[in-house]
């Protein structure tokens, strides 16, 4: 039962206020093994698809039944990834990317979509394609660290120099994992919104 504090009102009535749940934060921790937390599992409802970030180490699953080489479509100004099915790359010619998608995960086992530019029939590679693919295959036995240098004009590829653990993969498929991080951005038709404003209709 909460501890109730009085205090005399202006007319000399005794009213009653409840102690504030707050007061005694000790009654309020739970610790981690607490059944609050415990015989729950974890449901992964995003995964990115992104670049690495300059900051982190990342690993590559090594197993090719984890990588697409497919199209996508960047839209730069949401900075959003849209899966292109096959049916529309000819459609939307000009506007996708070939790329492989790599599943990839970081320190904080956070698994992501990594697009991997690749030439097409049009172009040749260039150093930032090469090195990314080069950082991609390092990736599958190490973690590495991939950062941007201009001066270069490549990636330079940093190896983590401590012995750390390896990654602990998501028990999920490619193709669970694609529609997770592909939700709601999937080009299949004409009729979809990005199509629409790309052929200025909308």
């Amino acid at each position: 039962m909460k501890e109730l504090k009085t205090e005399v009102a202006a007319d000399n009535e005794v009213s009653i206020k409840p102690q504030s749940i707050f007061a005694d934060l000790d009654q309020l921790r739970l610790s981690v093994s607490s059944t609050v937390f415990g015989g729950t599992t974890q449901i992964l409802s995003k995964v990115p698809v992104r670049k690495p970030q300059k900051q982190e180490f990342v690993r590559v699953h090594p197993d090719e039944g984890m990588m697409l080489a497919t199209a996508v479509y960047e839209d730069k100004q949401d900075r959003e990834f849209y899966f292109v099915a096959p049916n529309m790359m000819s459609a939307m010619l000009g506007e996708t990317t070939p790329v492989i998608l790599v599943t990839a995960i970081n320190r904080q086992k956070v698994s992501f979509l990594w697009p991997i530019k690749v030439a097409n029939d049009n172009s040749s590679g260039n150093a930032w394609q090469d090195s990314a693919q080069q950082g991609c295959e390092v990736a599958k036995k190490t973690w590495v660290r991939l950062v941007a240098d201009m001066s270069l004009g490549a990636y330079r590829i940093w190896a983590a120099q401590g012995d750390l653990s390896e990654p602990e993969w998501p028990a999920k498929p490619l193709n669970e994992l694609l529609e997770i991080a592909f939700r709601g951005r999937v080009i299949e038709n004409d009729d979809h919104p990005v199509v629409k404003r790309l052929r200025g209709l909308v």
